[in-house]
């Protein structure tokens, strides 16, 4: 029987900050990832029948997968990361819209876990389980009391939160899944991909490894194999609710999946868990 693993809060850190070094191996691994998007953008249009009109917060947004459909749409448009290397990507798309369109946009590097904003904003969006990246219960508390703090009254913060899933938390932490072979985007180098992760019980966070080997030509390693950290806090429908009541918000919705089927009965069939909550 293996060891048991010791997690320490400095894996907690590079977990939320590692697999977003490379922002254009991001972009490559998510290029197909469209149903949230697409979720966002019908809830951020058709919001002003219920809440008032007004800019949006795209929190963690990341290199603009969400950004730059939001300013495509009209929308004005804040967006917040952390990350130097996301943030120097989504500069670099968003200088390829047009002059409009820039004008509406505005970047900023912060951490969700300490910003401060005026009450301004009619929307927020955390989108892609981005709070899944605060690991303690500090810090979700002072990311939603920051988030209501930048709403206007009865402004909506949406976001969402990969299901915590039993049967996949308790996969064989010694064994590589997800074998997958590519080329990185940029240096065209071949890589072979594999992950498995080990899960922390009394944090609740899963703590992912992503590996990449280099491979030659013939398919045989080339060089050393580089391991991303990734960390998700596991977050269930009751603690959330309960956050969200704690930080005044009121839930609106809840859903099982950006499709918009109910968030109810068996939650082993959602495919996410998306919130809707209004500033109060």
């Amino acid at each position: 029987m293996p060891a048991k693993k010791v997690f320490l809060r400095a894996d907690e850190e590079a977990g939320g900050r590692e697999a977003f070094a490379d922002a254009a191996l991001y972009d490559f691994e998510y290029r197909r990832r469209r149903a949230d998007v697409n979720f966002y953008r019908r809830l951020a249009k058709n919001r002003t029948d219920f809440a008032p009109a007004g800019p949006i917060l795209d929190l963690a947004c990341g290199t603009g997968r969400l950004l730059l459909p939001l300013l495509r749409d009209g929308h004005t448009v804040l967006g917040l990361d952390r990350s130097a290397s996301m943030l120097a990507a989504a500069r670099r798309r968003v200088a390829r819209l047009s002059a409009t369109r820039r004008a509406r946009c505005l970047l900023l590097r912060a951490d969700l876990r300490a910003f401060a904003l005026r009450p301004r904003f009619a929307l927020a969006v955390a989108a892609f389980h981005s709070v899944q990246h605060l690991y303690g219960q500090a810090d979700l508390q002072h990311f939603l009391r920051a988030a209501r703090a930048c709403l206007v009254p009865g402004g909506w913060l949406a976001f969402d939160v990969l299901p915590p899933d039993p049967a996949w938390i308790e996969r064989d932490p010694l064994r590589r899944w997800g074998r997958t072979l590519f080329r990185h985007p940029v240096s065209g180098q071949r890589l072979v991909y594999t992950n498995n992760h080990r899960f922390d019980p009394g944090r609740r966070v899963l703590h992912m490894r992503l590996y990449y080997q280099p491979l030659d030509e013939q398919g045989r390693p080339s060089g050393p194999e580089h391991v991303v950290r990734l960390c998700h806090r596991q977050l269930e429908p009751a603690l959330v609710k309960s956050l969200l009541a704690r930080t005044g918000f009121r839930l609106l919705a809840c859903f099982g999946g950006f499709d918009g089927r109910p968030l109810d009965g068996d939650l082993g069939l959602a495919d996410e868990h998306v919130y809707v909550a209004a500033a109060r």
